[in-house]
């Protein structure tokens, strides 16, 4: 396992976009999305996806330094073509007009055809926390590779939601996760470290249970969390993610990510203070319980995310040697000093 620090990672990471054909603004945003990603702890949709976003550009299904296209845009709502561009960019773009939208009417819902990977979604559903709001993000993903709850094939995407609110004295509260039992990445990143995968989490070719995260590459599953709940919620990532935003669903997918966003203005339908100290009485009443048997200490969604950040702040950013070589690869082909990983 590799460390390193996160100002040189970032540094590092922005070269490389900047070398595959980005222009410094839509480097830096990317190459902070991803690092940040990484000190939170979620290195399934950090760095790791340097080495595909490449890919993608080299073969042109990525393209550097599009302006994302508002199609339409009818009262609370927006459509945005994302024009194959990094999905940062449009997801960003996305987010704030949501924002803008709901600064005015109350709700803004925008809704992202033609993207990319946009990374980790709470990026974004944060956003709409900062600024009084509640933030919600759906996303139909790309791929197969999620059995139908009951099933031993693969036919759904992992297809996330992310949804974030705000607290007073407390940061916010904030989930994001796949539909599946584990976003791809995730099963990626214990291939590389060489690890099983928890049971529950994947089916082999022949619908068999596994904990190798290698048979996920040979024609294998993921399952949905929580078995029937996850595998419905899923379908709603379908219908909002893919039906709605235009990106298709199941064999009319585009394979190109779907997004849904949706901004709600605190202060269309509660005093803002009242809504923060509910949150807040929430928040304190929940930390006081007292701990299940074999568990430190009752958490929030976002707790484990915080915490991780503030310890990769200090000591630096872990990344398998696997990964790490991937990366390394990439920017020795154009020519980029690779810095040193302890």
């Amino acid at each position: 396992m590799k460390s390193i620090k996160h100002q040189d990672l970032l540094k590092f990471t922005r070269q490389v976009f900047i070398a595959a054909g980005s222009e410094e603004d839509e480097a830096g945003l990317v190459s902070e999305y991803l690092v940040r990603s990484n000190l939170c702890g979620v290195d399934s949709h950090g760095v790791i996806r340097i080495p595909d976003y490449i890919r993608m550009v080299k073969d042109g299904s990525l393209r550097p330094n599009v302006v994302p296209k508002v199609v339409s845009s009818k009262g609370a709502t927006a459509r945005i073509d994302a024009r194959l561009g990094y999905g940062q960019v449009s997801g960003k773009m996305a987010t704030e007009l949501a924002i803008e939208k709901a600064k005015k009417y109350g709700t803004g819902t925008v809704a992202v055809f033609n993207g990319n990977h946009v990374g980790r979604l709470a990026e974004y559903t944060l956003m709409a926390a900062e600024e009084d709001m509640i933030g919600i993000m759906m996303i139909k993903a790309y791929g197969t590779i999620v059995a139908p709850w009951g099933s031993r094939s693969g036919l759904l995407s992992t297809s996330p939601i992310s949804f974030a609110f705000p607290g007073k004295r407390h940061p916010p509260v904030v989930g994001d996760f796949a539909t599946a039992a584990s976003a791809e990445g995730k099963v990626r990143v214990r291939y590389n470290r060489g690890e099983k995968v928890p049971p529950g989490w994947l089916l082999d070719a022949k619908g068999n249970p596994t904990e190798d995260p290698s048979d996920l590459y040979k024609g294998g599953s993921l399952l949905t969390f929580g078995q029937w709940k996850g595998y419905a919620l899923n379908l709603l990532m379908e219908a909002a993610g893919g039906a709605l935003t235009g990106a298709g669903v199941l064999e009319s997918f585009t394979g190109l990510n779907g997004v849904l966003v949706l901004a709600i203005n605190i202060a269309f339908f509660s005093d803002v203070d009242e809504f923060k100290d509910k949150v807040d009485s929430m928040i304190e009443q929940i930390r006081a319980l007292p701990p299940a048997k074999g568990v430190r200490e009752v958490l929030l969604p976002g707790d484990p995310e915080s915490r991780e950040m503030a310890k990769r702040m200090k000591g630096g950013i872990p990344i398998e040697e696997k990964t790490w070589d991937k990366i390394a690869e990439v920017a020795r082909s154009y020519g980029i000093d690779v810095p040193k990983a302890r």
